[in-house]
């Protein structure tokens, strides 16, 4: 399906770079691509090892691109953005599709962890140059708080961080055995 979807939404995209419009019909396939990242995500979510987390994030960051995306389609006419949206978009759909690609497999090792933070990565600094990245503050807004405190709460609860509360707080240039 992933495929299917990609080859349409890299044609929409050839066809509007080539002709200089853009097509309204691509905001219905950038849809049907969110319906599958949020399949994925679900996948990620439910599933209770803890790296499980990097591949929701890259899906999440998959989602905040193609947010930024579908705005700049949506007001390409009056920015004057055409043909520019569809080519920052065919640029950057090449490492959606590779992040992609890693979400649909079941695969949690050390080997595909540091594949998707990678990938992750260079999704975040191709968004960045092409003018696709969204705001700190529609990060935030969008966080599901409730939803990410549900599910990782779990995880937070395996990392090995003291919890005592008589720690001494020791200024820059003491020691402990300096008072």
């Amino acid at each position: 399906m992933r495929k299917q979807i990609m080859q349409q939404i890299t044609d929409n995209l050839n066809d509007m770079e080539a002709t200089g419009k853009v097509d309204p019909s691509i905001l219905k396939l950038l849809d049907e691509l969110r319906n599958l990242i949020k399949d994925l995500k679900l996948k990620w979510l439910e599933n209770r090892n803890t790296d499980s987390f990097y591949f929701y994030q890259g899906l999440r960051n998959i989602e905040l691109m193609l947010d930024m995306m579908q705005e700049r389609f949506e007001h390409a006419p009056e920015n004057h953005d055409n043909p520019k949206i569809a080519e920052d978009s065919i640029i950057l759909f090449k490492v959606v599709d590779d992040l992609l690609s890693i979400t649909e497999k079941n695969t949690i090792d050390e080997k595909s962890v540091n594949l998707i933070l990678s990938k992750t990565r260079d999704l975040r600094e191709t968004a960045s140059k092409q003018n696709l990245i969204e705001s700190i503050e529609t990060d935030k807004k969008d966080l599901d708080n409730e939803n990410i405190r549900y599910n990782w709460t779990p995880v937070m609860k395996t990392l090995d961080i003291p919890l005592e509360e008589d720690q001494t707080v020791i200024q820059d240039g003491e020691s402990e055995n300096n008072n």
